[in-house]
């Protein structure tokens, strides 16, 4: 009987502990402190620091670093049960068993954490999963440490490549190694046996994980009797870490065609639009990865491009790429750095704009890029922000952005370098970048004969951009004459403001929010809601204000 109620007391005392306690001891501090700890690119990157001192308040009721997640309207842990579970970027991105879920509708989500070691175990899971749906409390056993005892961690599915397309070329980089610990950036050429040029209108990639970035480029005619070999791999670096000069002879001759920092990518062109290549100069792959684990990790990608027919194309797509290589962070600061590009000088004509995303490293915190005109100093419209250097939002244009023969763009891109070191403009992860990548054609504004006059049907878009401060857009489609309200409410559904209530006419329609109330003063940060009502059309989206 002593012995018997000697057991019992022994394990009330050793699993009776606060379980958030036992989450940090036991789950956080072996497995994430490492890299989320004050002062790390990691914790820079996703504002999240995980250690005994600051955690919880990390955690709780904030909005996460992840754009997309943010305009999805997610908390990092939230403090409603059930329903915040569901609403858990740390859930998300921790929840292992939710695999194919999370890198089929959420590649933009980044990587399943902790990054570079085991997934955490079903059990570690299960006590995370239960403190959460608790109310995610800081006091208090809500869930029986033993939980922890069950070990088994979920198997990763096999790596499955893309179906051929039927109208199509494939683009194959077989497997490659990367070793513990290390960085590996490579280039793999391929030929593609047909003289004639091809027309592409969409494309997809697939990647093992642990890739920081892929793209396909091919080659101009200065590069005759330079091309690589078909079908050998070549490093950027020696595995001494030397610089390998071919290679970086060899770039100075590629052109960039397609890339993504996504796991998955999937990008249709406008209808009429596509990009025409000359395969007789080949295609260069170049893949990029960083294994943070103490095992030799496998990458491999899979690239599809599919084909248009001439005859369906109205419109001829071109790589828009701008790159600010005038790069001096000075260490343990932060600087801003602002670009100008007009379109006169680097085109030379009109253009439609209709893709455009961007490209840094990891001192990264901010990218901005703005519309701006020659002739009016005054004029800067901000039409696109990312907050995340892995993993900048794709923005697509539809209808094409029109810049005119006297209109530029601005690049606006913000550093913190934590380093004791000066960071500089360079091809490796410790150096930067500050590139803007997009697909534009050229030409005159499209004119009623390409594009609809008037919308098909009644439409509220998300806000752009979203997070946003303190300015940001609502666009709405109106098919038809009608009276439109459109109304701002805080998250307890209080009426924060009135933009529109007034009759309007059909068309493509927008309206702008400075993040004031009715009396015009400013609101604070936070999620809010944004709603329009046309006769009985109703329908309600989030965005986030940020200070």
């Amino acid at each position: 009987m002593k012995k018997y109620l000697f057991i019992v007391l022994w394990v009330g005392i050793c699993f009776g502990h606060d379980t958030w306690d036992v989450i940090q001891e036991s789950i956080w501090n072996p497995k994430c402190t490492m890299c989320h700890v004050s002062g790390s690119s990691f914790a820079e990157q996703s504002g999240l620091i995980l250690t005994n001192d600051v955690a919880y308040e990390e955690l709780i009721n904030v909005t996460p670093k992840n754009t997309h997640a943010a305009e999805d309207g997610l908390e990092l842990v939230g403090t409603n049960g059930i329903a915040s579970l569901y609403s858990s970027y740390l859930w998300e991105k921790i929840n292992a068993p939710n695999y194919e879920h999370f890198y089929e509708d959420h590649p933009e989500y980044g990587s399943i954490m902790p990054m570079g070691l085991d997934f955490l175990t079903n059990g570690e899971l299960e006590l995370i999963r239960q403190w959460i749906i608790a109310g995610a409390p800081e006091n208090g056993h809500v869930a029986d440490e033993s939980l922890l005892l069950d070990t088994a961690i979920f198997a990763l599915p096999d790596f499955e490549p893309l179906e051929i397309p039927e109208n199509g070329i494939q683009f194959h980089l077989p497997p490659f190694e990367v070793p513990p610990s290390f960085e590996r950036e490579l280039f793999y050429y391929v030929e593609l046996d047909t003289p004639d040029y091809v027309y592409v209108n969409r494309i997809t990639t697939t990647m093992r994980p642990g890739s920081h970035h892929f793209i396909v480029y091919t080659y101009d005619e200065s590069a005759q009797g330079n091309l690589p070999t078909e079908g050998v791999y070549r490093d950027i670096r020696n595995f001494n870490g030397s610089p390998n000069p071919n290679v970086l002879f060899q770039m100075q001759f590629q052109k960039f065609i397609s890339g993504t920092q996504t796991r998955l990518y999937d990008y249709t062109f406008p209808e009429g639009v596509a990009l025409k290549l000359d395969p007789s100069f080949g295609f260069d792959m170049n893949s990029h990865y960083n294994n943070y684990s103490n095992d030799t990790i496998v990458g491999e990608v899979y690239n599809n491009f599919y084909f248009s027919d001439l005859n369906d194309i109205d419109h001829i797509a071109e790589i828009l790429q701008l790159v600010n290589d005038d790069i001096y962070l000075p260490p343990n600061q932060e600087t801003t750095l602002n670009s100008k590009f007009w379109i006169d000088d680097e085109i030379g004509e009109s253009i439609n704009i209709f893709q455009l995303f961007s490209h840094a490293h990891r001192l990264n915190t901010q990218f901005k890029i703005y519309k701006i005109n020659q002739d009016d100093s005054d004029y800067k419209e901000l039409i696109y922000i990312s907050y995340d250097w892995e993993h900048p939002p794709i923005m697509k244009f539809d209808p094409p952005m029109y810049l005119n023969i006297r209109d530029g763009i601005e690049m606006e891109a913000t550093y913190y370098n934590f380093t004791d070191e000066v960071v500089e403009f360079g091809l490796l992860s410790i150096d930067e970048m500050m590139i803007s990548f997009g697909l534009y054609f050229p030409g005159e504004q499209l004119n009623s004969d390409e594009v609809d006059m008037l919308p098909n049907q009644l439409m509220l878009y998300p806000n752009f951009p979203n997070p946003f401060n303190p300015i940001t857009t609502l666009r709405y489609d109106l098919p038809n004459d009608g009276l439109v309200n459109i109304t701002i409410y805080d998250m307890m559904a209080r009426k924060v403001k009135t933009l529109v209530n007034s009759s309007q006419t059909a068309g493509f329609k927008s309206v702008q929010w400075n993040a004031t109330n009715e009396r015009n003063e400013p609101v604070s940060t936070g999620l809010y809601l944004y709603k329009i009502q046309i006769g009985d059309f109703r329908q309600t989206r989030k965005m986030l204000l940020l200070k």
